[in-house]
């Protein structure tokens, strides 16, 4: 078996364990030790719990988990930090994701610019204008807007992008059967035929409340910056926000109502250095001005 099969295996055998997972690809970057060792072997190779390495053994062995594993490699394309066609963007992030399972178009991730757009779950009457008046002009510049296909900003930022005939790429807190919220299921049958679905959970794979705040570094880290659109003090959006910051991304913040709680969040970044903006230009004008540290970077 080869060893990114060998990879997407245990990745699915350990549920998204990611420290595990890369613990063991650090002492065995091969896996050449996987697949074939009794469980006492794993607990040496790996530095793992004897009941840990049992599991972990049996489940290595389950015909089923192979199986299943096949069939959604014939279904899904599959993207592992072995592979030249990884996302270039995410290889230089803290905690890159190891095993990306995609559906759609996966040339979209090559297309630049690409801009993250994240905000709160329940916005105001005033936020489906403000996100025309950014991104609509964006997609039909053909940018590429990524977000998480959440209620709220993030549904809007992609039907902007399909509004403008742009292009889009949707990050998951669930695997890419477990689609979530139900109500986004159209959204996401356009997306995944057009567009691009992507989600570091395998397929069948539950959203749980913490793979959320997990796969908002991967929204952050597609694009070249962080617009957010509208949020809260204290709310999910300051995440990504956090992940941004880390990964040497800017920060961009539209202002609103100074009396609204949904936009709270946004005045409080401004105050703390976050990009004040007003026009889609001055994203454009960003971009052009961090295009070649950019393109080098990635």
């Amino acid at each position: 078996m080869e060893k990114r099969k060998r990879l997407l295996l245990l990745h699915r055998v350990l549920r998204g364990r990611r420290k595990v997972l890369q613990r063991i690809l650090t002492l065995d970057p091969q896996l050449d030790n996987l697949l074939h060792s009794p469980f006492h072997e794993l607990m040496i190779h790996y530095q793992l719990p004897k009941s840990f390495a049992i599991t972990l053994s049996q489940e290595l062995q389950d015909e089923t988990h192979l199986t299943s594993l096949e069939q959604d490699m014939k279904t899904y394309c599959t993207l592992t930090c072995f592979d030249e066609a990884y996302p270039a963007a995410l290889r230089h992030i803290p905690d890159p994701p190891i095993v990306l399972y995609a559906a759609g178009n996966i040339d979209i991730l090559d297309r630049m610019p690409a801009i993250s757009v994240v905000g709160t779950r329940q916005p105001t009457k005033a936020a489906a204008e403000k996100v025309a008046h950014f991104l609509d002009p964006l997609a039909a510049a053909g940018w590429t807007i990524v977000s998480g296909m959440a209620k709220g900003i993030d549904s809007m930022a992609h039907h902007s992008a399909i509004r403008g005939n742009g292009n889009t790429i949707a990050v998951l807190g669930g695997g890419l059967r477990q689609v979530y919220p139900r109500s986004n299921q159209e959204l996401f049958d356009k997306l995944a035929v057009r567009q691009l679905v992507l989600s570091e959970y395998f397929p069948d794979q539950p959203p749980r409340q913490y793979h959320f705040p997990e796969r908002n570094r991967i929204i952050s880290g597609l694009g070249f910056c962080t617009l957010v659109v509208e949020a809260k003090k204290h709310s999910g959006t300051m995440h990504t926000v956090m992940h941004a910051l880390e990964q040497g991304r800017d920060v961009f913040a539209i202002p609103g109502d100074p009396l609204e709680d949904r936009t709270a969040g946004c005045h409080q970044m401004i105050s703390e250095g976050a990009g004040i903006i007003f026009e889609p230009g001055q994203l454009i004008d960003e971009w052009e001005h961090n295009k070649s540290k950019w393109i080098h970077f990635i």
